[in-house]
């Protein structure tokens, strides 16, 4: 087939939109990922719907990084991670019902009620070695040891 018959879209020509055309590809790869996560398409090995809204809203945060440091990003690149990130927010409220800051605000753990930031520590009724136990995933991981004197 003649890149001539390939309709009216011209192909990007210049190293700069080659890089565009792959960056919005991968904006619309996360929104396409994200709306399988939400229910919205089924999954391809199953054919059943997937909702995994943990991971919806890690593709929210991605995207608003992105947002954050869009003024290195070029004028369509810059709409494109808007517009994909109202799209996503809105999807996921319709989801949850809620907003994703509002899902991740009951996920963290509550502050303590005295108000300071760290739990206060507790003086060990010996001075034995307080360890951490070896995770086993990581078997090879070193154990630290700390001594109360």
């Amino acid at each position: 087939m003649d890149s001539m018959d390939m309709g009216a879209e011209r192909m990007p020509q210049t190293a700069d939109e080659i890089a565009s055309a792959i960056f919005i590809e991968s904006i619309y790869t996360q929104v396409r990922s994200a709306a399988m996560l939400m229910g919205k398409v089924k999954a391809p090995a199953t054919g059943e719907p997937v909702t995994d809204l943990a991971r919806v809203q890690l593709l929210i945060r991605q995207l608003e990084l992105l947002d954050e440091s869009a003024v290195m990003l070029g004028l369509e690149e810059q709409q494109m991670v808007k517009q994909s990130l109202q799209e996503l927010r809105m999807a996921y409220v319709s989801a949850a019902g809620k907003t994703p800051e509002e899902s991740l605000a009951e996920e963290e753990a509550p502050e303590p009620e005295n108000g300071s930031p760290e739990p206060i520590a507790q003086e060990p009724a010996s001075p034995a070695a307080a360890v951490e136990e070896e995770d086993d995933d990581e078997p090879d991981r070193k154990r630290f040891v700390k001594k109360y004197s």
